[in-house]
This record gives structure tokens, C-alpha cells and sequence, in this order.
């Protein structure tokens, strides 16, 4: 099969079913738990009795996987980074010292002795290489912003400064979109260039063929204006580039301005003479404020992963920037986006790209960077490596965070028109990564070639993960009153009638106790990065209480959005990018 563009594969009738099926399935779903609740509500208890006990296991395993993930987070966030990787950098000898005392630590650790044991192994086998000097990785952390404010992007870029990796090793690209016209974007870049700890450039390569050739590594470049490009030690290193507007075979959003910037930076590295192998880019939003020693822990995992040129890495979204201003709606989506993603990083199988992640250059060359057509950049960028890769490829969790902004609006009925946007966005990565990773591995030769255990796995998580997003929400609000409401006599008093109560209430404890352990988290961790590190206040404790409180009673409205863009797979609709306001 020649390959075609997603734009030219929407024209055909089979990919448009692919782009509906997850929304005719979970229709159908609904439709048939509702008929059963009115004319046969006995089956329908039964089945809600055997689905509560299913969901019973399943958020017991998440509850271990949150309290897992955190207890890592907070073991990596202790070692001292610095004296880490410079003893690292200082030969086998010093190396496995650090390590073994690292495994020493906290050997009693249920995985922790194991994992650090692979990292031993992967040290030495590295010995004699260029990734033996782990300050030697250069990172390139890229920006694709838009309408953004200078104050919002400095301060992302003040976290990065302060982040403790050596400056000469960084080199920020912010890629500006064109359609913003070059009165704003000169504005914006004259604004953020006054800072006294920024070195500032504006550079750009505007020769399409060159820009888009597939194979950069193979180009004989030399524009000189790159080579004035300097990093030192005392300043960060930024580089403007400008994303033009309306080029053809792309849409509007962050994805074809993200291709660009990661290009332009491609291009950085070729003319500048550096080394591919040892050069990451980093994805960041213009709210992305990176964690102390970001890029240490990201080189650290880097250089110790064997197949690293085959893998991506993900750290851990914590949305403190606006924690307490922000709405109660959007705390709660911040927060249990953050959760979710700490069970995510236990469950590597099914970790992918989401907001902010990293990526090896050479990983990017060899897919030929972002996919231009889409909404959902992060996980198709996921979707393309996997094709690429035939299905040989991973994501990592790296313990590393960014912190984010909470969805805000100017007054309650925007803030949360504003949050049902942002989960309409993230849930249409479904629609648009299904359909996509069905036909590249069903539907092509090399497709076939791999695994076809591999790609099953890899279509039902996705086809999985966003059926139960937009239906389990209503199923456990409104469809499991269902029975009650028109039960008959006989059903009244009945053991199914009985046990279906006793199961939806030991669902309904058990999701108390995760909750508690999101409380905790989010007073112990979240709510004191929120307030740079000084300790809650009994408001604070009040404010966080009452969030987690009375969250079970809106779990209904984070089905809708879901089920709102699988409606829009099944007629077509497109969804366009919309860019989250950040204040």
C-alpha cells in the first residue's frame, strides 16, 4: 500500500469507520445498558455487580501504582544530582560506588535493589563510550508557543536557568508562530531578550527543502548564522525561530509549529558540528516550569538505557503553578491528571507522550519528526514511533517534573467551558492515534512484520483507555441508578437487588481510600511545591479536604468531553486546536 496522509486517508470509508468505531462502541454500550435497565434491570444489576468488582481490582492495583511511583519520586528528588553525575562522568570505579551506595540506600525497597542492578550493569557497559560522560548529554528544550505572555514564558524559562545542568549544555528554541505577525513576535522577543541571564538569538532557516528534507543527518550544511550561536556557562542559551504560517500539508497548531522548532534545532546540530547521538530534545508547553535537576535526572536515565535510541522519556506533569487560584473544576483535573500519570510511570507497557516529554534528535530524524495534520502532537508523535520502530519502541518514566497551569477563566462559566475544551483535546488523541495505529499495523506490510501479540496490545490500550473514559463516568453516575428507579416488585427485596448496593458501595469505599491517598499526596507534595515549599496552612488543609470531598459527586462531567469527540469521530467533525489560556 503506497503511503498516504491522514488527510487523504479521512477521504476513504474505512478509515473513517476506524475514526468512529471507539464512538459507535461506546454508543452502543450505553444504549444497551439503558434498555436493559427498562426492560430487564435484574441483568443489568448483574452486570454492574460483575463491573464494580472488576473496577473494585483495578483501582486497588491503581492505589498500589500511586504509592509506588511517589515513594521513587521522592527517593530520586533526595540524591544530589550534581555529585552524582559528575562522579558518574569520573570513571567505573568512582561510578559503581555511587551506584552500589544508591541501591544500598534503600535495598529493603520492594524493585529498588532490581532496577538498580540493570543500572549497574548498563554503567558498565557503557564504559569506553560517549554516553560514560553523562554531563556530556546536550539538551535542547523546545517551546512552540503562540499568543502567550512574555511573563509566562520567562518564568518557564527562568525554572530551566535554575534547573543546576550546565548551561553550555542547553540550548532553549522557542519557535513562534508567523500568523501572530512580527509586530507581537519581535515584541515578545524584545521583552523576554532584557533579561540579564539570557543569551538571545533570532535565527531561522527559511529554505523549505531544506527544513523538511527527511534526512538532515546526510546534509552537507553550513549556514554560517548558526555557528554565531555560542552557549556559555553564565547565561542560558535561546534561540527565535519563526514557524510560517499556512504551508501546505500541515493545520494550525502546536504540532506543525513543534515540527518546525525540533527541525530548525536539527539543523543547529548539523551545522554546528555536535554530536546527534548525545543531543535530546525536550517538549514543553509555555507554562512548563521544569524541577530542579530535570535535565540530571534525564541524562542519567539517558545514558543507562541500552536501547535509548529506540525510547522516549516521560517525567511527571504536577500542575502547582496556579494550584490555589485556580478554580475547584480544574484543581481536580490538575491533580488527577498528575495521579493518573504517577500510576501510568508504574505501568511502563502503557506509558506513552503526554504534554511535556523528551526524545532523543536521532529518534526524531529517523521518523521524520512531528506528524503536521494533527491536534493530539504528543501521542501521535507516540503512534509514529511506534509504526517506525515496528513496535520496538518505549517510554520511560524519569522522575523528573514539570509544573503546570490549572485551566483558568476570567470567571466560573469560562474556567470550566475552558477545562471541558482541554479534555476534549486530550480526548481526541483517541480519535486520531486508533484509526492511525490500526491501519499502519493492519493494514501495511510493514505493519505485519511486527508482533502480532505487540499490536494488539497496543490497539487495545488505546481503543480501551478512551471507551472506559467516556463511559465509565456515566455508567457509575446515572446508569447504576437505573435499576432502582424502575424496578419492579419483584426485583424490589431481591439478592441481586441487594448485592448490586453491597458491590457499588465497596466501589464507592474503595475509591474513598484512593482519594485519601490523593489527599495525601496532594497536601504532602503537590500542595507544598504550590506554595514553594512552606508548609499548608490550616486553610490550605480546609481548601484540599473539601476538593477531594466532594469530587465523586462531578466524576459524571469527565465522560462527557470524551463523548463528545467520539461522537465527532463518527460524523466527521473536526476538532481544531485550541490553545489553553495561560495568565
Amino acid at each position: 500500500m503506497p503511503k498516504t496522509t491522514i488527510s487523504q486517508d479521512r477521504q476513504t470509508f474505512r478509515y473513517r469507520v476506524l475514526e468512529g468505531l471507539i464512538g459507535y462502541v461506546a454508543i452502543s454500550f450505553l444504549i444497551v445498558l439503558i434498555l436493559l435497565g427498562i426492560f430487564s434491570p435484574v441483568l443489568l444489576a448483574i452486570f454492574i455487580i460483575i463491573y464494580s468488582f472488576l473496577m473494585v481490582l483495578k483501582t486497588s492495583m491503581h492505589g498500589i501504582y500511586t504509592i509506588y511511583t511517589y515513594k521513587n519520586l521522592r527517593r530520586w528528588e533526595s540524591v544530589n544530582w550534581v555529585e552524582t553525575l559528575d562522579g558518574l562522568s569520573s570513571g567505573e570505579e568512582k561510578g559503581i560506588k555511587i551506584l552500589e551506595s544508591l541501591r544500598q540506600k534503600h535495598i529493603n525497597t520492594l524493585d529498588w535493589g532490581h532496577r538498580l542492578n540493570e543500572d549497574i550493569k548498563n554503567y558498565k557497559d557503557i564504559q569506553n563510550t560517549k554516553y560514560a560522560e553523562f554531563n556530556g548529554v546536550f539538551h535542547v528544550p523546545i517551546f512552540a508557543v503562540y499568543n502567550e505572555s512574555s511573563e509566562v514564558i520567562s518564568r518557564s524559562l527562568k525554572s530551566i536557568f535554575d534547573s543546576g545542568y550546565p548551561l553550555d549544555k542547553l540550548t532553549v528554541f522557542i519557535s513562534q508562530e508567523g500568523r501572530m505577525k512580527e509586530e507581537f513576535n519581535s515584541m515578545l522577543r524584545e521583552q523576554i531578550s532584557q533579561h540579564k541571564w539570557l543569551n538571545t538569538y533570532n535565527i531561522s532557516e527559511s529554505d523549505l527543502d531544506i527544513v523538511y528534507n527527511n534526512q538532515h543527518e546526510k546534509l552537507d550544511y553550513k549556514n554560517a548564522a548558526w555557528k554565531d550561536i555560542k552557549p556559555n556557562k553564565k547565561q542560558l542559551t535561546v534561540v527565535f525561530t519563526q514557524h510560517p504560517d499556512g504551508l501546505v500539508g500541515e493545520i494550525k497548531g502546536k504540532a506543525s509549529n513543534e515540527d518546525w522548532g525540533g527541525r530548525q534545532a536539527s539543523l543547529f546540530v548539523q551545522a554546528t558540528k555536535r554530536d546527534p547521538d548525545l543531543t535530546v530534545l525536550t517538549s514543553l508547553d509555555a507554562d512548563s516550569r521544569v524541577g530542579d535537576n530535570f535535565f540530571q535526572m534525564l541524562s542519567f536515565r539517558f545514558c543507562l538505557t541500552p536501547d535509548r535510541q529506540q525510547a522516549g522519556f516521560q517525567p511527571l506533569p504536577i500542575y502547582t503553578n496556579n494550584f490555589f487560584d485556580a478554580h475547584i473544576f480544574p484543581r481536580l483535573v490538575a491533580v488527577n491528571t498528575s495521579i493518573w500519570y504517577m500510576i501510568l510511570s508504574s505501568l511502563s507497557d502503557e506509558l506513552g507522550f503526554f504534554a511535556n516529554y523528551a526524545v532523543p534528535l536521532q529518534v526524531l530524524r529517523k521518523i521524520d519528526f512531528w506528524n503536521r495534520e494533527v491536534i493530539a502532537e504528543d501521542s501521535l508523535l507516540y503512534a509514529k514511533c511506534l509504526v517506525t520502530f515496528k513496535g520496538k519502541f518505549r517510554v520511560l518514566p524519569f522522575y523528573g517534573t514539570f509544573e503546570g497551569d490549572a485551566v483558568v477563566g476570567d470567571d466560573a462559566f469560562e474556567t470550566i467551558s475552558n477545562q471541558y475544551r482541554q479534555l476534549q483535546r486530550w480526548a481526541w488523541g483517541g480519535i486520531e492515534g486508533f484509526p492511525y495505529k490500526f491501519k499502519n499495523f493492519f493494514w501495511t506490510e510493514e505493519g505485519k512484520e511486527i508482533d502480532i501479540r505487540d499490536r494488539i496490545r497496543h490497539i487495545r490500550l488505546e481503543f480501551l483507555n478512551h471507551f472506559f473514559w467516556s463511559t465509565s463516568p456515566i455508567l457509575f453516575s446515572v446508569i447504576v441508578f437505573i435499576p432502582a428507579i424502575l424496578s419492579t416488585s419483584a426485583f424490589n427485596g431481591s439478592a441481586i437487588q441487594l448485592n448490586l448496593w453491597i458491590f457499588t458501595q465497596y466501589f464507592a469505599w474503595l475509591s474513598f481510600i484512593f482519594l485519601a491517598i490523593s489527599t495525601y499526596i496532594t497536601l504532602r507534595y503537590i500542595a507544598v511545591r504550590a506554595l514553594k515549599h512552606n508548609k499548608p496552612t490550616w486553610f490550605s488543609w480546609l481548601i484540599i479536604s473539601i476538593q477531594f470531598a466532594i469530587s465523586p459527586f462531578i466524576y459524571l462531567f469527565w465522560g462527557p468531553p470524551a463523548l463528545d469527540v467520539q461522537l465527532r469521530g463518527i460524523f466527521g467533525k473536526y476538532l481544531g486546536y485550541w490553545v489553553t489560556p495561560k495568565k
